[in-house]
């Protein structure tokens, strides 16, 4: 604990000096941990013991698996220190809610958002009623169940709590505070899931550069925050800046987390995306079967994010001409999505119409258009008519009415998804002109119907 001796630019100094060394104790870590982390060792012997000071060994152990990119072994570890100190201190002391907490972050690391979102729920509201809505602890309880509504996809209710977290961290702890820049991180996240891509954009390049200044080009944090403000710039057409960016990303996980660690494999889905908006598909294909290799080994076939990189390789064959292996892929990657994830979660919806896009490229029109309307209805649902994703399916379905000989529909619906992308995309986003050249075909096609009629 910091002396009370410290004025704010002191403690400030310090807070920032505690995480630069333990940043560099954890990259140290390796030989020790892989003692410490053996279940033959320090692990099972500590469990036989529930001594405060041993539980205590035992939790920081886990956060330090975790941040090693073991989150299974983590989980084991503190699923079996909630349950002691639940017995030894009841449900609402800090210890117990610290153990809680840390639990919550390992199973939505796993992929088990809704066990982590009940139990990070329950966490947050012992918090504020032990602790008060002010208390670090209680903010950080925050931060995680708003990761957990954004792993759900409930990007509304978790863009509301990030935005008061972020607002009370700042207060707290000063803008430049690590906390607090996590928070700002995750708002942008929020921001652009919700199709909000300039204000995303403008948060994520400030949190950006405030994390440079504090920890570094290097540090852990840093590169999350570039990897985030990379996805902004793609979001919003920028593709050469954000491979150039992601470029750099990826170099710097690698040497820093090593080429296994999942935010490593993240960084390199992400530039993968790049590649491919850049028409580069033979790189993007390299890349994202590497990438889907090494998640399939590292987090399982069913992983949410394991599937991403299944969309991503599908994405690629079709490209490269070669449908029959996408839609074979992307079929399978739906059932997956499906049964992990639930019909209507924005990743299934996603690879739904990934696959229409393959029933299309292999001319089964039919089988096209009934999925397309489907994903089109769901969207409109789930995500609201101008969501970029929604406008995207929009796009789909006119092209399969058009396929189809239904060509004033296709005007129809190409028409208004053309205005709504200008309205939302601006004027020169690449999804707005691909909607402006499907407008310009649906009119030639009844300029040509025109004349021969005449």
């Amino acid at each position: 604990m910091l002396s009370p001796m410290f004025g704010p630019r002191q403690r400030s100094f310090a807070i920032m000096l505690l995480e630069r060394v333990r940043h560099l104790y954890r990259s140290m870590l390796g030989e020790v941990r892989s003692v410490t982390a053996r279940p033959d060792h320090h692990v099972t012997v500590d469990l036989k013991n529930d001594h405060s000071d041993v539980l205590a060994k035992a939790h920081n152990l886990a956060v330090e698996l975790r941040a090693s990119g073991d989150h299974e072994r983590a989980r084991i570890l503190d699923e079996d220190n909630w349950s002691r100190r639940l017995q030894l201190l009841g449900e609402d002391h800090p210890d117990t809610l610290a153990s809680a907490h840390s639990l919550a972050v390992d199973l939505s690391a796993l992929g088990e958002y809704g066990r982590a979102r009940a139990l990070s729920e329950d966490t947050l509201a012992r918090y504020r009623r032990v602790l008060g809505e002010d208390h670090l602890d209680t903010l950080r309880s925050a931060h995680n169940l708003a990761n957990d509504l954004r792993a759900l996809d409930e990007h509304e209710q978790a863009c509301r709590l990030s935005e008061d977290t972020l607002r009370r961290r700042s207060l707290v702890l000063g803008k430049n505070h690590l906390d607090t820049l996590r928070s700002a991180n995750n708002l942008s996240v929020d921001l652009r899931a919700l199709g909000e891509y300039g204000r995303a954009r403008a948060l994520s390049e400030d949190t950006l550069a405030r994390y440079r200044r504090v920890l570094g080009e290097d540090h852990p944090d840093t590169l999350t925050a570039a990897y985030n403000a990379a996805v902004d710039l793609r979001a919003l057409g920028e593709y050469q800046q954000a491979r150039v960016l992601d470029t750099d990303t990826l170099a710097r996980y690698r040497r820093v987390m090593g080429e296994d660690h999942r935010h490593t494999l993240a960084s390199a889905h992400n530039l993968a995306v790049d590649w491919r908006a850049l028409g580069e598909h033979d790189q993007a294909r390299q890349l994202s079967e590497d990438t889907l290799r090494r998640r399939r080994l590292v987090l399982g076939e069913d992983h949410p994010v394991t599937l991403a990189s299944a969309n991503n390789v599908a994405l690629d064959l079709r490209a490269l001409g070669e449908h029959d292996q996408a839609r074979v892929l992307d079929t399978d990657t739906l059932a997956r999505y499906r049964r992990v994830l639930g019909e209507d979660h924005p990743h299934s919806l996603t690879s739904a119409h990934n696959l229409a896009n393959d029933l299309r490229a292999l001319g089964e029109h039919e089988q096209a258009r009934a999925l397309s309307a489907d994903t089109l209805s769901q969207r409109r649902r789930v995500l609201g008519a101008d969501h970029p994703d929604t406008l995207a399916s929009a796009n789909n379905y006119a092209l399969d009415l058009r396929a189809l000989g239904e060509h004033e529909q296709a005007r129809a619906l190409d028409e208004d998804t053309l205005d709504r992308c200008r309205r939302v995309l601006g004027e020169n986003h690449p999804n707005t002109l691909i909607s402006g050249y499907n407008l310009a075909v649906d009119l030639n096609a009844r300029d040509e119907s025109g004349q021969v009629a005449g």
